[in-house]
């Protein structure tokens, strides 16, 4: 029990330590600002957050229910085949998680105290679990009430909410359970065969969630009719599988390796202090994310090794392995290829009205990520001086290279994407070379960032190439000719191109 109330404490700090950079943005402190009238400020922002949050609580149900009730059964029952996957996915997510690394999280301060102290492992293992498991119940109960009063409006009769709620948190906190019980087992094999039972370990979550989810879109929604046990089978057997598991991880965690616990904790450690609530720079905070990670993953092993080339070919070749080696950035990659050039399309094809060519600029000019993601390589030579200066190469024929492989995978995306969504009447060949155009022009137009006009001069930026795109290219397709409307996208990719190469480089 000491050990319990050690670590109930330690909990505690952390959940002080949180709740303190929270009411930062409110512009106190908690700590140091004790007077009465700061106390009295920070009650009126309790208040407010509470009369905001049970605004937008009562918002939320209503806006479900009469969603609910506009679709119609049918909709409604698809929805609620989608709930009981919820709880599978959120197994699936969790496995994955802990398969990876230690399910066990510890801060750095925390090592030294919990890791290497007396405390038992057992206490330690148990306290973890049974806090992600109350926070997947937390989030659970309510994702599930909001449910249960969609699917009794859109169903008519259907078990209360509250019931739902409750089998929702039960489900999600089992599903929870079973991902720590994967990661301790992992962590208790003996080192020598670790790497071997983590592929049996997936391979039992895979039959798992394949088997778990085949049962869930089984389920017929009359089960959750008022009186029917569907709610009640769902709460006994969320109750029954966090019992196995709490008493699987019982016996289980005296045999975790407590070192490889504090080895695979030092990524945590190291970007622990900034969490969404750190004051700095969102953006430094990024980017040391990145760099820690990618240490992370360098100090496990090379992975992927540097083909020979030379000349351009050796550019490419390094942009390809930076992007296969710091993965983190491809979903931004992705998410631009499968939106930003397809809206272009569906604009420059007609569809939806001048409307669509707003949510194009948009995607091109606030979610810029993915274009900056495609020119991180570039990005990467031209802040290190030492590298920069001693490659041969210009601004525009830096650029290219580097950011080849990325206009490569966002331009295969939105061909894909642009095939599937291209109205009718409009050439495929016209939309599959604008879609390809349309990501060459916003790679070319972050390299604006890397120049001036001239020496001293102005300095073009991202969000100005873009507006020029969209500018340019939609006054052409009023012409109504897919043909023009090419030729203007391939007018303005040569024009940032001149720019670009005939612009002074910027000192980093």
């Amino acid at each position: 029990m000491c050990d319990i109330r050690l670590l109930l404490w330690l909990r505690a700090r952390h959940a002080r330590t949180a709740l303190v950079r929270l009411v930062h943005f409110g512009g106190t402190d908690l700590v140091d600002d004790r007077s009465p009238g700061e106390r009295a400020y920070q009650l009126y922002l309790a208040a407010i957050a509470a009369v905001w949050a049970a605004l937008m609580w009562a918002a939320l149900l209503d806006a479900t229910a009469a969603a609910f009730a506009a679709v119609g059964p049918a909709s409604s029952a698809m929805a609620l085949a989608l709930g009981l996957l919820a709880p599978v996915a959120v197994f699936a997510w969790a496995a994955v998680r802990a398969l990876r690394t230690s399910p066990v999280k510890l801060a750095r301060a925390d090592m030294p105290f919990v890791a290497a102290g007396p405390l038992g492992m057992r206490a330690i293992a148990g306290m973890g679990c049974a806090s992600s498991m109350l926070a997947g119940a937390a989030a659970g109960a309510l994702a599930g009430y909001v449910l249960g009063v969609g699917l009794e409006s859109g169903l008519g009769a259907f078990a209360p909410p509250a019931a739902c709620a409750l089998a929702a948190a039960l489900l999600v906190a089992a599903a929870v359970g079973g991902a720590w019980l994967l990661g301790a087992a992992r962590l208790a094999c003996p080192r020598a065969v670790r790497r071997r039972g983590t592929v049996a370990l997936a391979l039992a979550a895979v039959a798992a969630v394949l088997g778990v989810a085949a049962l869930a879109l089984g389920v017929p929604s009359a089960a959750f009719a008022p009186g029917a046990p569907g709610t009640a089978v769902a709460c006994a057997a969320g109750i029954a599988a966090c019992a196995a598991e709490g008493g699987l991880l019982a016996l289980l965690a005296p045999r975790i390796d407590r070192t490889a616990v504090i080895v695979e904790n030092a990524l945590y450690a190291d970007l622990q202090p900034f969490g969404p609530f750190s004051p700095l720079d969102p953006q430094a905070v990024a980017d040391y994310r990145r760099r820690r990670k990618l240490a992370a993953r360098l100090a496990r092993g090379v992975r992927f090794r540097l083909p020979l080339a030379s000349g351009a070919g050796a550019l490419v070749s390094r942009a390809a392995l930076s992007h296969l080696r710091q993965y983190g950035g491809l979903p931004s990659l992705l998410a631009f290829g499968a939106s930003a050039a397809p809206l272009g399309v569906l604009a420059l094809a007609g569809a939806g009205g001048p409307v669509t060519f707003l949510f194009w600029l948009a995607a091109l000019v606030m979610f810029p990520q993915g274009a900056r993601e495609a020119t991180r390589a570039f990005r990467d030579d031209l802040r290190v001086r030492l590298v920069r200066d001693r490659l041969p190469f210009g601004t525009l024929s830096l650029l290219a290279p580097d950011s080849l492989p990325g206009l490569a995978v966002s331009s295969a995306v939105s061909c894909a994407v642009v095939a599937l969504v291209l109205p009718a009447g409009f050439p495929l060949a016209a939309g599959l070379v604008l879609a390809v155009l349309v990501n060459a022009a916003a790679v070319l137009c972050c390299g604006l960032d890397a120049v001036r006009l001239f020496p001293g001069g102005p300095q073009p930026f991202y969000e100005a190439g873009a507006l020029v795109l969209v500018a340019a290219t939609g006054a052409l397709s009023l012409a109504g000719s897919p043909s023009l409307t090419v030729a203007g996208a391939a007018a303005v990719c040569a024009a940032v191109a001149v720019v670009v190469r005939g612009g002074a480089e910027r000192a980093r």
